[in-house]
């Protein structure tokens, strides 16, 4: 994924870049607002880092033309202020999250993490609400039920959640992190907790749908349909 951070601090701005590198991503910073208006001009990013007081331009600034520009990308207002003003003035602006400095770096990682989830999942739902996962398998993303041959397939809160984390990403490995950020908002959890999870989620489905990457997590397998 590719990200655009708007931070001036430097010491933040390296520890923010480290973690996301370090994260799978693609990272480009700025100090001001100037170089960040002048780079959206020619190059879309999948998420966008801005701090509210950055040199030249603030980050509120660029906000509203990145919001004008890219109104369905999800962006993050990082800032030390937490009053009702900023904060709505940052959402009327249209941010999508707003998190107050000092902040944890794991804490970045949910919030980011979340939101992409989210906004790739509303894409899919457009492109297809019905999901084909196998002969006799689908998900109607409308209505966010999985059927077997068109019978409703019940499940408990987690385990559904669990389900629509590893439809919305067919193909892709799930780390027991990408798990616990998604089922427990970050909260920590033991690895057996997650694994108990999963096993019951392939219990229940009457096809092996799930499969365990030793080492790496699990993923849902890509079944062909004829």
């Amino acid at each position: 994924m590719k990200i655009l951070l708007l931070e001036d601090e430097f010491l933040l701005s390296q520890a923010i870049r480290t973690f996301l590198l370090a994260s799978g991503h693609l990272v480009d910073h700025y100090d001001n607002g100037v170089d960040v208006l002048n780079a959206i001009e020619d190059k879309e990013h999948d998420l966008y880092i801005l701090d509210v007081n950055t040199p030249l331009i603030g980050g509120l600034e660029c906000l509203k033309v990145i919001a004008a520009k890219y109104p369905t990308i999800p962006k993050v207002i990082i800032s030390a202020y937490n009053d009702i003003d900023n904060i709505s003035n940052a959402f009327e602006l249209g941010c999508s999250d707003y998190l107050k400095k000092p902040f944890n770096l794991k804490e970045l990682q949910i919030r980011v993490e979340r939101l992409t989830f989210n906004n790739l999942n509303k894409a899919q739902e457009k492109q297809n609400p019905i999901v084909q996962l196998s002969e006799r398998y689908k998900f109607d993303n409308e209505k966010n039920i999985l059927y077997y041959d068109d019978i409703i397939q019940t499940f408990t809160k987690r385990e559904h959640s669990l389900l629509v984390l590893f439809i919305s990403n067919i193909g892709q490995i799930m780390t027991d992190e990408s798990i616990q950020s998604f089922i427990w908002d970050g909260e920590y959890v033991e690895a057996s907790t997650i694994r108990s999870l999963v096993n019951r989620v392939r219990t229940k489905l009457k096809e092996d749908l799930l499969q365990n990457i030793r080492g790496f997590g699990y993923v849902m397998k890509k079944i062909s349909v004829a």
